[in-house]
């Protein structure tokens, strides 16, 4: 990566963080998933950016056991968990960031749940550093997991390299052995999935980590990166569909 493209994706990492808070505020019972994809995708084109990186995934409720929840026309309900995982395209690069907002009061099991994430990707980023093996960094999440009989709730890698592409590599898999680079930026994204529960849901926290000789710089930021993002109390009864011009 050079100057010009480390710059640039500071840049759209910013957008993508500034584009996940003005959704956590614009977000209400009663819209529909597609809604708030059509939001981002109106708030992206106000960025200056040039696009969405990936197709925009907004999964409420049940649908947040998905790890790929594209927006349906489903109405999102009163004390839905929602997941938003959205990037941008600018100047060449991408940014990806996932974060989950709540409507209303957090169920207790579902919040341990959003800790035990929490607590792995801060296990995975205290790993980050030029020379380490990608490898070392998913099985911290791993660990995390097992420690709470969790990790068969885990199926995909703990992030990817992140570019001129969405998706490049280093994959931060145990299954690999390349080992980080200086400049590199890579997403560190666990997440725990419940599709089968009483009443499904699932968490997933992804940030974009600049890798630096002595450790890392998170390029991604919204709420202090500790908690989740929160909306206003939900109304008593669903709001009328908006439509985003």
């Amino acid at each position: 990566m050079d100057q010009k493209q480390a710059r640039n994706i500071r840049t759209a990492a910013d957008i993508a963080s500034q584009v996940v808070a003005e959704v956590s505020q614009f977000i209400r019972p009663g819209m529909r998933e597609c809604d708030v994809a059509r939001f981002i995708r109106k708030k992206i084109r106000m960025s200056g950016a040039d696009g969405e990186s990936f197709k925009t995934i907004v999964a409420a409720g049940k649908r947040s056991a998905m790890p790929h929840g594209y927006a349906t026309r489903n109405r999102i309900r009163r004390r839905d968990i929602v997941m938003v995982d959205c990037g941008v395209k600018y100047k060449g690069v991408c940014s990806d960031i996932t974060r989950m907002i709540f409507l209303g009061p957090i169920d207790k099991k579902v919040m341990g749940i959003y800790r035990i994430v929490k607590s792995a990707q801060k296990k995975a980023l205290r790993l980050v550093r030029a020379g380490v093996s990608v490898g070392k960094i998913d099985l911290a999440v791993r660990k995390e997991f097992r420690r709470h009989g969790l990790e068969k709730y885990f199926p995909h890698s703990t992030g990817h390299g992140i570019c001129e592409f969405v998706h490049e590599e280093p994959k931060i898999s145990h299954k690999k052995s390349d080992i980080l680079e200086a400049g590199m930026v890579i997403t560190i994204e666990p997440g725990l999935y419940f599709p089968k529960r009483k009443k499904p849901f699932g968490i997933r926290i992804e940030d974009m980590v600049l890798v630096k000789k002595g450790g890392y710089e998170i390029l991604t930021h919204v709420g202090g990166r500790s908690r989740p993002a929160r909306t206003k109390p939900a109304r008593t009864r669903p709001a009328r569909k908006r439509r985003i011009k």
